[in-house]
């Protein structure tokens, strides 16, 4: 193979490594997730890495006067964002998929089940 004799300028404004992070998370998965939740772009932004996760702000937010932001995940698998979410320790509401729903209460119902178990064996 030949080395390349050839450079080129990139775009003005062009940065690579946002590029990058931004193709892994919009890249085609099985399930698209949107989740709403609340704080700021910043606050959550700092809780989800960028290769996992588009968060933008919302454009009309909740009629109350707290920021809330949309997440946007695609994962061929669903069952490791209920973790992430409840580690967001902020409110959220999941738009879809409907079944993202029934992983979060399943969650919910193994940590309850595992707090009971230790209060009885504690």
């Amino acid at each position: 193979m030949g080395s390349l004799t050839k450079s080129f300028a990139p775009p003005t404004g062009f940065e690579p490594a946002a590029h990058l992070l931004s193709a892994l998370a919009t890249a085609p998965y099985r399930h698209e997730v949107s989740i709403r939740v609340q704080g700021t772009l910043t606050q959550v932004r700092a809780l989800l890495p960028a290769t996992i996760a588009t968060v933008r702000e919302i454009d009309s937010p909740p009629p109350d006067t707290r920021p809330w932001v949309r997440v946007r995940i695609r994962a061929e698998q669903l069952d490791w964002i209920p973790p992430v979410l409840a580690g967001l320790n902020r409110p959220f509401v999941i738009e879809h998929p409907d079944i993202l729903n029934d992983a979060v209460r399943a969650l919910a119902r193994r940590l309850t089940a595992a707090a009971d178990e230790s209060e009885t064996h504690g």
